[in-house]
């Protein structure tokens, strides 16, 4: 999938909140920052499988890792690394780290819908980050945290 191959139409902004904006591979993805409890830099020894699951104790608590460049299936240059980036997220009683290559820092951003891709399960709707010229599909984290 190319995120930065859609073309947003001009329109009326859904909604308007805060979110966090990170990087997977060569795409910019906003996460609500509303649902981030924690950044952190995880070694890679402390990360544990557990059913097949990689996981890890955040504060006591395990949570499981979501891979963002598996689930959206994006190429690029997979380096070894001795930590990774971890934005953790909750929603409702739910948590996961979700994996991302860089942080760019927080944003207001304005929701716009996706049209014709509105029917995919991992993102509620598009943004044009005019600080950075480029668009970030918004994170459904309801279909990520668990």
């Amino acid at each position: 999938m190319e995120i930065n191959q859609l073309t947003v139409l001009d329109g009326e902004a859904v909604d308007s909140s805060q979110a966090l904006i990170v990087g997977v591979r060569n795409e910019r993805l906003a996460i609500a920052l509303s649902s981030v409890t924690a950044i952190e830099k995880v070694p890679v020894s402390d990360i544990k499988s557990v059913d097949q699951e990689d996981v890890y104790d955040h504060r006591g608590r395990v949570i499981p890792l979501v891979y963002l460049d598996q689930v959206f299936e994006l190429k690029g240059d997979s380096e070894d690394k001795d930590f990774i980036n971890v934005v953790v997220c909750t929603k409702d009683d739910a948590a996961a780290g979700l994996v991302v290559d860089s942080l760019y820092g927080q944003s207001e951003i304005e929701s716009k819908s996706l049209g014709a891709l509105s029917d995919n399960e991992y993102f509620t709707g598009v943004s044009i980050l005019p600080e950075m010229d480029e668009v970030a599909l918004i994170l459904n984290l309801e279909s990520l945290v668990a």
